[in-house]
């Protein structure tokens, strides 16, 4: 059989994706200059962003069946028990300080989410009542229950990672203080340092998703799964790995290199910790792509929402961010404990 000595050509563009892909980049914009600022400033601006990412998150999840509507009163206890999952981390280490401390107490915002915790309470109430209305309303069905116990659960806590990724930097250098010479009271600290961690976060989602997006649309032909991500090439899941390993890598061993590290434990010396996360973060972004895809594909719907022109709405934005913020926080948190489980 003769082989052809054609050399790899790109894939043409057609009109109609040139125009998606403009859209694409102005929605992309938009929210870099929304998101950017809070990012840096952190404290109360980080915490109301993702505040109200949340409460449309919550909402795209309970209107995912375009068919039929949720009874109001899956509406509100959605609303009520997310908020309860996300935050129960933050109240719980607010009330331990000021037990502990006593008079002395002050309240930090930044001191409220240094690990990740659900509560089992309401994990527990959450299950409880979406299987009880089950029970009580005949349109109401076991998958529906299902579906919504899990993204709500899913959804909580990668919010609650996503916190954690901006606020664990002040505990971690705090608490090192006597090893690693960084003062957390300084501006620099606070408006640059210490958003380190969420930057290196962004970083490694972000440009998984741009390299994916463009090697697999001008290099892409074998497609990795049709059924559930139907534009999604082996090109392209490849390409994205290695731009985002690439960026994310160097950034975090540059940042170390001007006396920066993203966290004391992620240096030139070791680097092996960064190469380890880096390495991890497309791949467990890439695994929320796949899971939100296959929900997508069984509700017959393209998007989940139409908030963000191009992008579809805030969960097909944050499906990436989501389960890779929870990966990178909890091999953090694994690191940080030498790898004991039971701490």
């Amino acid at each position: 059989m003769e082989r052809s000595n054609k050399p790899l050509m790109p894939n043409e563009i057609s009109k109609e994706t040139k125009l998606s892909m403009k859209a694409r980049v102005m929605t992309g914009l938009v929210l870099i200059l929304i998101c950017l600022p809070t990012i840096f400033t952190g404290g109360w601006f980080y915490f109301t962003l993702i505040f109200i990412v949340i409460a449309i998150g919550t909402h795209e999840i309970v209107s995912v069946e375009r068919k039929r509507r949720f009874s109001l009163f899956i509406y509100v206890f959605s609303y009520i028990i997310i908020y309860a999952l996300v935050f129960w981390v933050f109240i719980k280490n607010q009330v331990v300080l000021a037990r502990e401390m006593g008079p002395d107490y002050v309240f930090r915002l930044e001191k409220g989410f240094d690990t990740l915790s659900l509560s089992t309470i309401a994990i527990a109430v959450a299950a409880g009542v979406f299987f009880i209305v089950v029970l009580a309303n005949e349109k109401f069905t076991i998958l529906d229950a299902t579906y919504l116990f899990t993204m709500v659960t899913v959804v909580a806590l990668g919010a609650q990672s996503l916190l954690f990724m901006r606020y664990y930097p002040y505990s971690k250098f705090a608490f090192d203080s006597l090893t690693n010479p960084i003062d957390v009271s300084t501006p620099l600290f606070k408006y640059l340092h210490s958003s380190f961690l969420l930057i290196y976060l962004v970083l490694g989602v972000v440009l998984n998703d741009i390299g994916a997006y463009f090697i697999g649309l001008y290099f892409g032909h074998k497609k990795v799964n049709p059924r559930i991500s139907p534009k999604k090439t082996w090109a392209g899941f490849f390409g994205g790995i290695f731009v985002s390993l690439l960026v994310s890598t160097s950034f975090a061993l540059v940042v170390d290199a001007v006396g920066l590290p993203i966290l004391p434990f992620l240096t030139i010396k070791e680097w092996y910790w960064i190469l380890l996360l880096s390495f991890g973060m497309p791949l467990i972004g890439n695994l929320g792509d796949f899971a939100f895809s296959a929900i997508k594909r069984h509700y017959e719907i393209k998007d989940f929402g139409s908030l963000l022109k191009g992008h579809g709405g805030i969960l097909d934005r944050l499906d990436s961010f989501l389960f890779a913020a929870i990966g990178l926080a909890s091999l953090i948190i694994f690191i940080n404990n030498g790898w004991d489980f039971f701490l």
